[in-house]
């Protein structure tokens, strides 16, 4: 009887942390070649890179509702968010925004490339 009552405190005790929001952030596509793609490979690339965007998206306001939110605890418990919390969000903000201008720009230079390799 003391085991299973362990036991359910134990998994009731980590219910809450599995309802905290999780950002995950998605993975970049691979770049593509615009002078040896064919057009349903570079149609593929275009929407995995469209795809990654959006997720992107969704990502960044993840993060910007668990910092939100972290402020919001805070405040609640009457002290300040720590500094390092915010921080490290604007890093992960700012490097995945970095990404996707990256994986903008890589698309872009491949249908550029696919249209000069493929132009009659």
């Amino acid at each position: 009887m003391r085991i299973l009552l362990v036991l359910m405190i134990l998994l009731c005790g980590g219910a809450p942390a599995l309802a905290q929001p999780v950002c995950t952030e998605p993975l970049m596509p691979p770049p593509v070649d615009g002078t040896n793609v064919k057009p349903d490979q570079l149609r593929a690339a275009v929407a995995a890179a469209k795809g990654f965007m959006a997720e992107s998206d969704v990502y960044q306001n993840c993060l910007i509702g668990e910092l939100d939110a972290a402020k919001t605890q805070a405040s609640t418990e009457g002290h300040p968010l720590d500094p390092m919390v915010e921080s490290q969000m604007r890093l992960k903000l700012a490097a995945n925004q970095k990404t996707k201008e990256k994986v903008g720009t890589e698309i872009n230079t491949a249908i550029d490339v696919f249209k000069k390799t493929h132009a009659k």
